[in-house]
């Protein structure tokens, strides 16, 4: 069963390389859009929708009450839907 376990490596290692291009995205987001933002912290989860959109969720500032979630769309590379804890710029 090599096969399905190269198969499974590589499927986990796109998934991976998503979740690091979601959050990069997702920080930059933050940064721009949002004031005082003086660190953000990830959650280790995350969910890959159907249509291959991957939400991430974390806290701001390390305050576990300030939290955020978006959904990056991978295909227009941006975050499309977002919740953030933090007041607009």
């Amino acid at each position: 069963m090599k096969l399905e376990s190269d198969k499974n490596e590589r499927v986990k290692d796109k998934e991976q390389t998503l979740v690091i291009e979601a959050k990069k995205h997702m920080e930059r987001y933050i940064k721009e859009g949002y004031q005082s933002i003086e660190q953000i912290d990830f959650s280790s989860e995350y969910d890959i929708d159907p249509t291959g959109g991957v939400e991430v969720t974390g806290y701001l500032n390390n305050d576990r009450n300030k939290k955020f979630s978006g959904i990056y769309d991978p295909t227009n590379k941006k975050i499309g839907v977002a919740v953030v804890d933090a007041e607009e710029k």
